[in-house]
């Protein structure tokens, strides 16, 4: 798979929204994906979670799931399935993949790309938040994206970002390969910032 041509790559962004910040301590109460290529959205999927725990109200207060919201909501496990199939032959996309990933086991063996570190590389910005960015930059992702730390919301706005950094780096002298996105986006900062307009 990274040996495929970025015009030839499906990618899989997901987002999701936790209990708190420890993969192992805490659950995932929200999951979305969007699955993206040629820069189309073809597919999407979000669904509450059960985290079979409560919901502490810090958590709530970040991205307003309560406990009523995800009662008879389905646990992790019975959507796992889902997800392996979803993101079968894309790379994982996500904002700080490191947090998503981690608490997606699932997916951790695809290939990932982080789009926060490639935006960092990519894009001049006073914030490298997601929605901060797609105001920065005047993203357009859609209906419904404008709700910060819903992972659907987040998620198609992780997708447009997706879509423009990859225009900035089609400009770039990189390889045009996933491997070689992947290699740029994870190597040191230093040695791999490139602002392409």
């Amino acid at each position: 798979m990274p040996a495929k041509s970025l015009s030839a790559t499906t990618f899989a962004v997901i987002d999701v929204e936790t209990t708190g910040f420890d993969p192992i301590r805490d659950r995932v109460v929200e999951v979305a994906c969007v699955r993206m290529r040629r820069g189309i959205v073809e597919l999407r999927y979000e669904t509450l979670v059960d985290p079979g725990r409560p919901i502490p109200g810090h958590a709530t207060r970040v991205h307003g799931i309560c406990n009523a919201d995800v009662f008879g909501a389905p646990r992790l496990a019975a959507v796992e399935p889902f997800l392996r199939a979803f993101t079968a032959d894309a790379v994982v996309v996500a904002h700080n993949a490191r947090f998503d990933v981690s608490f997606l086991p699932c997916v951790a063996d695809r290939p990932v790309l982080c789009t926060l570190r490639l935006a960092r590389r990519l894009v001049h910005a006073p914030s490298y938040r997601n929605q901060a960015l797609r105001r920065w930059l005047q993203l357009d992702a859609g209906p419904g994206a404008q709700i910060a730390h819903r992972a659907g919301a987040d998620a198609l706005v992780t997708a447009a970002l997706l879509r423009e950094l990859l225009r900035r780096y089609a400009s770039a002298p990189f390889p045009q390969t996933v491997a070689g996105l992947i290699e740029y986006a994870t190597r040191r900062r230093e040695a791999a910032r490139l602002l392409v307009s």
